[in-house]
C-alpha cells in the first residue's frame, strides 16, 4: 500500500474563530493547545473520523487545508518532492516521536509528510 492519509489540518489568522465555527458545525470536541509555543486545537481522536485532525493559527500565514501522508522518510520524501516540482513550506521539524514537513506541490496546494520516530 502507498502512503495512507494520517492527518489533516484546517488553518487560518484566526484560530480561535476556526475552532468555534467547527465546534459549532460539526459538534467537534477541540482542545487547545501550544506546542513549541504556537497555538493548535487538537480535534479529539473519533470526532472527525478514524485520522487524526486539528487547526493550526497561523497569524501571519493564511487559509490552507494541509493533507498529511504517512512516510518512511521526511528527508527523502522532501527531496523527492522538489525533485518533482514541489516547493518547501515548513522544513523536517520534529514533534515528539513524530517528524513532518510541509511541501507546496507545483500548483501550490499544500501536502504534509509525516513519519513515527
Amino acid at each position: 500500500m502507498g502512503s495512507p492519509i494520517v492527518h489533516f489540518e484546517i488553518v487560518g489568522k484566526d484560530g480561535e474563530r476556526l475552532e468555534a465555527f467547527y465546534k459549532k458545525l460539526f459538534d467537534w470536541k477541540i482542545e487547545r493547545q501550544t506546542p513549541g509555543g504556537f497555538q493548535y486545537g487538537h480535534i479529539k481522536k473519533g470526532e472527525a473520523g478514524p485520522i487524526s485532525g486539528g487547526i493550526r493559527h497561523e497569524p501571519k500565514g493564511k487559509a490552507d487545508v494541509v493533507v498529511y501522508f504517512a512516510v518512511e522518510d521526511v528527508e527523502a520524501a522532501v527531496k523527492s518532492a522538489q525533485s518533482l516540482g514541489a516547493t518547501l513550506h515548513v522544513p523536517p521539524r520534529e514533534f515528539g516521536d513524530l517528524k513532518f514537513a510541509v511541501i507546496r506541490d507545483p500548483e501550490g496546494n499544500s501536502i504534509g509528510v509525516i513519519e513515527k520516530n
